[in-house]
């Protein structure tokens, strides 16, 4: 293991009571922290490089949402992006089936594609809006990596999807290099909210 790795690594800690992953970036000045999924109020203390949580006491009165709003926009987009890209396989396998014999059924596919994809981006929009009040109501706006990953995932995942919308406006469907990069942005898009749904779950369930 190389020193860069090693380093990182020494720098995260475990919380005792949900396991869930910390860094010491997430640590105040007081060397305190308190744990985004069970609320306990951790002290790191360093021995010998490594870092030991000790827990003081449990943050109870933790503000909490009366409506889940984040979670519904983010299901709501994660449910449209796999949909949208299964129409622009679809659309793409009916405009090479048969010689073409499907054209307008492929374009018709292609069309609810984009719609998809463009409501999703709204959707997006609003699940990031929504994950930002939570943060600042119930996390108090503390900088856990945790969330400054999720929010820079989201910020790349915004650019990817508008290139994507911009893309589909300088191309029509077929064998063309700005539709393959079209279908690519979404792709990463895909990718980058399986990520960032990942980080979420820990907020979740913890590690």
């Amino acid at each position: 293991m190389n020193k860069r790795k090693l380093k990182a690594r020494q720098n995260r800690f475990v919380c005792p009571i949900c396991h869930l992953e910390l860094h010491m970036h997430d640590v105040d000045e007081n060397g305190l922290v308190v744990c985004p999924v069970c609320g306990a109020v951790l002290e790191v203390a360093d021995s010998n490089g490594h870092k030991i949580p000790v827990v003081h006491d449990v943050e109870i009165k933790r503000p909490q949402p009366m409506f889940r709003l984040h979670t519904i926009a983010t299901h709501f987009s994660i449910g449209l992006m796999p949909l949208s890209l299964l129409s622009q396989v679809i659309a793409f396998i009916l405009y090479i089936y048969d010689g073409g014999a499907f054209v307008q059924k492929s374009v018709e596919f292609e069309w609810i594609g984009y719609w998809l994809l463009m409501i999703s981006f709204i959707g997006g929009l609003a699940t990031f809006l929504t994950g930002y009040v939570d943060w600042k109501r119930k996390y108090r706006g503390r900088t856990y990596t945790i969330i400054t990953k999720k929010i820079r995932l989201s910020i790349v995942m915004f650019v990817f999807l508008a290139v994507a919308l911009l893309l589909r406006t300088m191309a029509e469907p077929g064998f063309s290099l700005i539709y393959s990069l079209y279908f690519v942005s979404q792709v990463v898009s895909l990718g980058l909210i399986a990520a960032i749904g990942h980080y979420g779950g820990f907020l979740v369930y913890g590690k």
